[in-house]
């Protein structure tokens, strides 16, 4: 099934039960001026809500792109990771419908998209301490998948960190209330030679299991003290799937970078790969992380993204497109035809926004300015890394001397590592992690780098 059927799908059943469609919101959205649209349609439908001057209804569909910085370090490094992705989803306003909440979930999963039950598991809260709040199992919602069928020992029932969800911050001083609610999740299992031990269950981070579907039953929030949670006069329930993991699944593909929605885009890109001594994981994920950084810096730029530079979204911006250069320079990918012609794959591939030749443009315009930035930056840190290579007389660099390069100088780890490489030095995965982790003291090092 492609991704374009699960799409229409997931609108078409809810429309049948009565839920009108909303648009897509940009992904800059106005009642969020610092930064992106990140929920998968919350934002939407309760600014469409606001500007009414009554609601029309209690239960609304969309298809909403949700674009994530904070998970752009997650890219590649998985089979299901992406910053920029899209998440179909209804909600419903008013009392909680739990019960049949789960059977429209279970029905949509099984009979709508045909997802195999036999491979279906399910989580549920199980209780425990919210924020110092003790908060019951969700007995709901546990009777209600087992009513369903699911088997018993598929049901599996987890903590607050996986089934109560809390809405973000906001920006401080603007925000509303922060909304909270336990939730339920599908997860689709691929099989048992991926498990991680005898006891691996939905929340592990093996791979087994994805995650693919969840219901946010959402019914309290945070009171003026920021940790007591009070009942929301107008509670609500959220369903949404991710269109790429459910494509993954209905497709039968290893990960979602091997789905109608990647695929033209990664094969575009190994056109133009001329390394040929970087390791395959390495090269694998280089490739998935232009894939993802385009697509979202595609639809960003459509939807008024401002250039690169220092702060809020612009600073997103250079993120994304230095992560891109970064990963060209590791494929050794030189070609001045490259970005015009992965940018015209990539629009062919974003239905939902604008593809006008402005776009491109505009994104040509940002890369041009960019990288003869991040040229200069790579420059210094290049002789940074020669002074600190002689300092420590042809040794390889320690995990500090690496973040260092990273967060003092702009370079990038990722083209540290190939360095050492090449020149049959070891780099210290562990050693620059815990570095990052550390509260370590930058001036000796700084001291180093600079004589």
């Amino acid at each position: 099934m492609d991704s374009n059927v699960i799409r229409q799908r997931f609108v078409k059943y809810y429309e049948g039960l009565g839920y009108q469609q909303l648009p897509r919101a940009p992904l800059l959205d106005a009642s969020i001026p610092m930064s992106f649209v990140m929920s998968a349609g919350l934002v939407q439908v309760e600014t469409s809500l606001s500007q009414s001057p009554r609601r029309d209804g209690n239960q609304y569909v969309l298809v909403q792109e949700c674009f994530r910085h904070f998970d752009l370090d997650k890219v590649g490094s998985d089979d299901v990771h992406l910053s920029l992705f899209e998440m179909p989803g209804a909600f419903e306003f008013g009392p909680n419908g739990k019960t049949e909440t789960i059977r429209r979930m279970w029905r949509l999963a099984t009979m709508v998209l045909g997802v195999n039950r036999e491979r279906i598991w399910v989580s549920y809260f199980k209780g425990g301490d919210v924020m110092g709040n003790p908060m019951p199992e969700d007995d709901l919602a546990r009777r209600a998948w087992l009513e369903v069928g699911v088997p018993e020992e598929r049901v599996v029932g987890l903590g607050a960190e996986s089934n109560y969800w809390i809405q973000g911050n906001g920006i401080e001083g603007s925000a509303p209330p922060r909304k909270c609610g336990p939730n339920t999740e599908l997860f689709y299992d691929r099989g048992r030679e991926r498990a991680c031990g005898a006891d691996c269950r939905p929340g592990c981070k093996c791979g087994r299991f994805v995650e693919f579907s969840n219901s946010l039953f959402i019914c309290r929030e945070l009171g003026p003290d920021r940790r007591s949670f009070l009942p929301m006069n107008d509670p609500f329930t959220e369903t949404v799937i991710g269109s790429e993991r459910v494509a993954m699944i209905l497709q039968n593909a290893p990960s979602v970078f091997d789905t109608d929605l990647y695929q033209p885009i990664i094969e575009s890109i190994r056109a133009f790969v001329r390394a040929d001594d970087l390791p395959a994981a390495l090269a694998a994920a280089s490739e998935r992380v232009i894939a993802d950084y385009l697509k979202g810096l595609y639809c960003l730029v459509a939807d008024g993204a401002p250039p690169p530079g220092k702060d809020g979204r612009q600073r997103i911006i250079k993120m994304l497109i230095r992560g891109v250069i970064t990963r060209q320079l590791l494929l050794g990918i030189q070609s001045p035809n490259f970005l015009p012609v992965m940018l015209d794959c990539v629009s062919q591939n974003v239905s939902s926004v604008c593809c006008d030749p402005w776009v491109k443009a505009r994104l040509l315009a940002y890369f041009t300015a960019e990288t003869e930035r991040f040229s200069k930056t790579l420059a210094r840190g290049q002789r940074c890394f020669q002074r600190l290579l002689h300092k420590n007389q042809g040794q390889t660099l320690t995990g500090c001397q690496i973040a260092y390069l990273e967060k003092e100088w702009g370079m990038p780890h990722l083209i540290t590592r190939v360095e050492l490489d090449r020149r049959g030095l070891a780099f210290r995965e562990n050693d620059y992690h815990q570095s990052l982790v550390d509260d370590f003291h930058w001036r000796a090092v700084h001291s180093a780098g600079r004589n």
